[in-house]
């Protein structure tokens, strides 16, 4: 089982990798395209984290290390992250012409949104060893995010590019919008985050004592 575990999580990476890089192409090869641009992207960001989980986790399997707590935090933040990722780009892109606008989906973003975020909740249910995490965490997931829009609305501003147009003022009628758009996001990100957490507490995984219900 352990092996196992040690080289689904070896395949997780290598592709989640490639699709990183497939999807760097455009500033590092091409030159089409800002790098600092590219790396604004919440889908990134949560692919990376994704990779730094999933390779300490194999790092302590591969051991036979008992995971620690942090760790399991670290899992289900990029869980969560990935997750909502996929999620707003599948709405977005099932209503396209609704939202008027077109998204092109090459091979690297297709598995940076849906076939990491389906890996990620694969791995966080079924892999060994999580921790029981304490509710607090469901809330602590929500810091990134905030910061994440924070700069994106400063740079945005300083730059006159957004990742999302949702979060475009001028795209989508103004601040109260993006914070009609902001708190949906924020709503979904709890209930997932609430989700990941939740799975941790099941009577089927082994709790640490010393922590606190």
């Amino acid at each position: 089982m352990r092996l196992v575990v040690v080289a689904a999580r070896a395949c997780a990476l290598a592709v989640a990798v490639w699709a990183l890089v497939a999807r760097s192409e455009c500033a590092f090869v091409t030159r089409t395209c800002l790098g600092s641009n590219l790396y604004s992207y919440f889908t990134v960001h949560s692919a990376l984290l994704l990779v730094v989980a999933v390779l300490l986790a194999l790092l302590h399997t591969a051991a036979r290390a008992e995971e620690p707590g942090w760790l399991t935090g670290l899992r289900a933040m990029a869980t969560t992250y990935t997750v909502v990722s996929g999620t707003v780009f599948g709405v977005l892109l099932a209503n396209a012409e609704l939202f008027g606008h077109l998204f092109l989906v090459p091979l690297s973003s297709q598995v940076l949104h849906f076939v990491l975020p389906v890996y990620a909740v694969a791995d966080f249910l079924l892999g060994p060893g999580r921790r029981r995490l304490r509710w607090a965490a469901t809330w602590a997931s929500t810091v990134f995010p905030a910061l994440w829009a924070l700069y994106t609305l400063v740079r945005g501003q300083m730059v006159g590019w957004y990742p999302y147009f949702f979060l475009d003022p001028a795209l989508v009628g103004g601040y109260r919008a993006v914070g009609t758009y902001a708190f949906g996001l924020s709503v979904l990100i709890l209930a997932v985050s609430f989700l990941t957490v939740a799975a941790t507490r099941l009577p089927a995984v082994t709790a640490d004592p010393r922590e606190p219900s």
